[in-house]
């Protein structure tokens, strides 16, 4: 297959999309967009080894820069629309690029708080390898942190930091970390785990004001009391990027609205979408997902590929879910599709003890599986969730 595909987002989809076309044979041209001025980077241990290191480090590529030699990489630029009836991608520097396949895989941006001061320093989001130096330069001065959202980027910031030895306060409204991923049960460990850390675990209670000169000094919570701080980090989840995509006449419906091949709905089977950006169904789950998972983008762009490059190949993308995080010593893994409300049985040690491994089922039908330092666990859970097996036997 010849032509011209078009990838806007150099993020781990989008230059896993590019492997992926360039392994199955497309000898054609391919136009690689990426917002930010340096090349494509790992972002998982941006949270972790990149804070941690008593050494400064660089962000860990994803490629080497001769992978791009084959590649029109545009970096720095970003695109601001999308033309169904030209095919092309309009950018922010007055160029467009026209292509026979549009791959969007723009990722997600952090969200911000209501009432943040802007241009305060010492207050950021965490989302970016910019984003992981300003933190990184600021854990270096020995700064009082508070981070704002205890998900599982919250969390493993407040864990680097407390591997700093600085003093760190977490702030969730919520009445347990991650609770939306794993529920209270098992968030109810991690945060055991973080107090035997040392960190002030604040629940039920979110920012109501900022203390703020022309840096961060305190913050005001609901609950009435107040938190000095040096350095705030603000961790409270993400929203695809399809701002840029209002009017086009894609289908933006929790991201970009995709069918079982990965092709956009309401794209002509020319647009498609995989990572962060892309909402698609899941027969194993009955249900839409978008999944912000490493595993996730890296498996849809190579199922994307696949589809793209031959027409009459009909491989459904329906991938588990994988994500795993590291908080101090310990491994977190969770697959599946889980919620809150599942139920849930004990399958191996205890949750006062490390190790142990939780299932989550509803209906009588495993849903998934959450492990801490249980590897092998998972991967039967993988066997079984692959099998539609009902439930993995406790021990």
């Amino acid at each position: 297959m010849s032509g011209r595909i078009a990838i806007v987002g150099a993020s781990l989809a989008g230059v896993r999309a590019v492997k992926a076309l360039r392994r199955k044979g497309f000898g054609g041209e391919i136009v690689l967009i990426g917002e930010e001025g340096e090349l494509p980077y790992d972002r998982p241990p941006l949270s972790k080894q990149f804070l941690t290191s008593d050494e400064p480090i660089t962000p860990r590529l994803l490629e080497a820069a001769s992978f791009y030699d084959t590649v029109d990489l545009r970096l720095g630029v970003r695109a601001t629309a999308l033309s169904l009836r030209d095919q092309a991608v309009t950018l922010n520097d007055g160029s467009s690029v026209a292509a026979d396949h549009i791959i969007i895989a723009t990722g997600a941006s952090a969200r911000s708080l209501p009432g943040l001061p802007d241009r305060i320093k010492g207050v950021t989001t965490f989302r970016t390898a910019a984003d992981a130096r300003r933190v990184r330069e600021a854990f270096d001065e020995g700064p009082r942190v508070v981070v704002i959202g205890a998900g599982f980027i919250g969390c493993e910031i407040a864990a680097s930091a407390r591997a700093r030895g600085l003093q760190v306060t977490v702030i969730e409204l919520r009445h347990s970390p991650v609770i939306r991923d794993v529920g209270a049960l098992v968030g109810g460990t991690i945060a055991a785990l973080h107090r035997e850390n040392g960190v002030d675990m604040r629940f039920g209670t979110t920012v109501s004001s900022f203390v703020a000169d022309k840096r961060i000094r305190a913050l005001h919570l609901s609950d009435g009391s107040r938190i000095e701080a040096d350095l705030v980090v603000v961790g409270v989840g993400a929203n695809p990027r399809t701002d840029w995509l209002d009017g086009s006449g894609l289908l933006l419906r929790n991201g970009l609205a995709c069918d079982e091949r990965c092709r956009v709905i309401g794209g002509g089977g020319h647009v498609w979408a995989a990572g962060d950006v892309a909402s698609r169904p899941s027969s194993r789950f009955a249900e839409s997902l978008r999944v912000e998972h490493w595993t996730n983008a890296s498996e849809q762009a190579s199922a994307l590929a696949s589809n793209l490059l031959d027409p009459n190949l009909f491989r459904p993308y329906d991938s588990i879910p994988y994500f795993w995080s590291d908080q101090y010593q310990h491994r977190y893994q969770i697959i599946g599709r889980i919620s809150s409300s599942d139920d849930t049985t004990l399958l191996h040690g205890t949750l006062r003890e490390r190790p142990f491994a939780v299932a989550y089922h509803r209906d009588g039908r495993l849903r998934g599986v959450v492990a801490c330092d249980m590897p092998d666990v998972i991967a039967q859970a993988r066997v079984q969730l692959d099998d539609e097996t009902i439930q993995l036997s406790p021990t």
